[in-house]
């Protein structure tokens, strides 16, 4: 029982202190927007800050304890004492919606890349400040993600690294909260307050494991958020201030950026701006001028230097931004190829734990993986999600309309041209993300979500209404939450019968395999190979070559051949 209060207060403080870096943030970036603070989105407002800071004292600092207790006690201080924050019903709601997801927050088995590198890159994040060449060291290490920086905030004193995951909650909780807020609480068209609550069924119902989120799954809800928002903005917001508005989106496209390269398609949705724009000269000069801009552009900056720093690649592992041999620590172009294909291949299905494509330079090439990604991917994983997302709409299409057409329906010509516009734009980044890395994790869930339930949308209303009272909302939002539950309730019981690795014996939490290591004694620094990770010091990779180590300034190098001293 001390374990579970323990657990659940570390939880519930890095919650406050979020919420008070979401107040700070906009208090620094938007400090006359309307001067009233954007509550839908603070959560995600102080995780992009906090983030931010991480991905600038790691350069300094280790984030060991002292780093992460005054890091954190400052956003809950303020929160609570500085800020002069008092909109209680903000408070309310969200600690309601905490608790209806907090079934999620109890899990024993970890995403199946978390002892790979997940964990391994985060908890070396809290032992040193960079390290150049990590990339050396394992090929997941290549795969950066702010995840990393933002969950190694969370290390702390007897908690230690327990609280990784406490982030894919808080993105859930945010997510929840802007959804829910949206439904009862703005004055949206119903359009809108459709395509919110498909959202909340949908997304409630898939992305209920936790230990699934990995660093794929947080920005999928967000994008999907800031596309919501952004189509509300367009279509249905007739105030002058559509400019000012979009601002209050730029951070997070940039967060969602940090979180996965995959997502760098969605600034297509920029052009937008185009069906908003009184005079585009101004609304772009006022974009360009703004704090919103320029956090938008130090965060991708700072975000892609750890890029450099972990390969020399500006954004890995795309072999056109690398620098190969013209530094110490930068990973052969070759194998940064390699690596770029073997991704391509796997989310192509032309590998998995039981299969390995002849050729996969052919295979990948134009759509020869398409009739086996369809065998060995669609009709196993995908399929799965059609399904949620049929039920979805019927469920949203049972609870709004009647069975009768509404022959009145008709769209504005404007809205009508916009809305085609816009879903060109949600078309091209679909088939960006099916031409290069069609799996789900992958971006997937968003861009299929996206396509497919805009059409939907429009199609609703060929039918006549039922009237969408809060009853109504209030039962089908405790059905969904029921159903989460039930499932994450029936994941928590069957973990504690497994008898392996993953029994949950230690709850509240997760299970850690100890590992066997080798240590690699150089002069400046020991390294730790073991093929995962887990717990072993850091810093750990699989190492199978020879890496060597130099020292220039206060910062270590990792390099493969010491030959390459002198081409410096």
């Amino acid at each position: 029982m001390l374990d579970l209060i323990i657990f659940l207060s570390f939880f519930y403080f890095c919650l406050f202190s979020v919420l008070g870096y979401g107040l700070l943030f906009q208090k620094f970036i938007y400090p006359n927007l309307n001067r009233k603070f954007e509550l839908t989105l603070n959560g995600f407002y102080g995780l992009t800050l906090i983030t931010f800071i991480s991905l600038t004292t790691s350069y300094f600092f280790p984030h060991n304890h002292t780093h992460n207790i005054v890091l954190h006690l400052v956003g809950f201080l303020y929160f609570f004492f500085l800020s002069g924050f008092k909109n209680f019903r903000y408070l309310k709601y969200l600690l309601f919606i905490s608790l209806f997801v907090l079934s999620s927050l109890f899990i024993s088995k970890t995403h199946d890349d978390f002892s790979y590198y997940h964990f391994p890159f985060t908890k070396y994040l809290t032992e040193h400040y960079v390290i150049f060449g990590m990339g050396h060291l394992n090929l997941g290490y290549n795969l950066i993600s702010s995840t990393f920086f933002l969950n190694s905030t969370l290390y702390l004193p007897i908690i230690n690294y327990f609280s990784f995951h406490f982030t894919s909650v808080y993105f859930l909780i945010f997510f929840n909260f802007f959804l829910i807020e949206n439904l009862f609480f703005k004055n949206n068209n119903k359009i809108i307050k459709y395509f919110c609550l498909l959202t909340f069924i949908f997304f409630n119902l898939s992305f209920n494991r936790i230990s699934e989120f990995g660093t794929d799954k947080t920005g999928q809800l967000l994008v999907v958020l800031l596309v919501i928002y952004l189509l509300n903005i367009i279509l249905y917001d007739f105030k002058k201030d559509k400019t000012q508005k979009i601002l209050l989106l730029l951070p997070l496209l940039g967060y969602c950026i940090t979180l996965k390269t995959y997502f760098i398609p969605y600034i297509i949705l920029s052009f937008s701006i185009l069906l908003i724009c009184r005079s585009f000269k101004n609304d772009v000069k006022l974009i360009l001028n703004s704090k919103a801009f320029l956090f938008f552009s130090i965060i991708l900056i700072l975000n892609f230097s750890h890029h450099f720093v972990s390969n020399g690649c500006i954004i890995s592992p795309l072999a056109a931004t690398c620098f190969g041999e013209k530094f110490i620590w930068a990973m052969n172009i070759n194998e940064v190829k390699g690596l770029a294909l073997w991704l391509e291949q796997w989310a192509k299905a032309g590998a998995s734990p039981n299969l390995r494509v002849n050729d996969p330079i052919v295979y990948i090439e134009g759509f020869n993986w398409l009739n086996n990604w369809f065998k060995e991917y669609f009709l196993v994983k995908f399929l799965d999600q059609i399904l949620i997302l049929l039920f979805s709409f019927t469920f949203l299409f049972l609870i709004t309309k009647q069975f009768k057409i509404d022959k009145s329906f008709s769209i504005k010509s404007e809205i009508k041209k916009k809305l085609f516009i816009f879903y060109s734009l949600i078309i091209v980044i679909f088939l960006i993300w099916l031409t290069n890395h069609p799996t789900l994790r992958y971006g997937g869930y968003s861009a299929f979500f996206l396509l497919s339930s805009i059409p939907f949308l429009i199609f609703l209303n060929f039918f006549k209404d039922k009237k969408l009272t809060y009853k109504k909302l209030f039962v089908s939002i405790f059905v969904i939450f029921f159903l989460f539950n039930l499932k994450n309730f029936h994941r928590i019981t069957q973990e504690f019968k497994r008898n392996d690795l993953y029994k949950f014996s230690n709850f509240p939490y997760f299970a850690i395999k100890d590992k066997e290591y080798k240590i690699i004694d150089n002069n400046e620094i020991k390294l730790y190979s073991a093929h995962h990770c887990w717990d072993t010091p850091s810093p750990c990779g699989n190492i199978n070559d020879e890496i060597n180590v130099i020292k220039k300034g206060n910062y270590l190098f990792l390099f493969k051949n010491k030959n390459e001293i002198k081409k410096n």
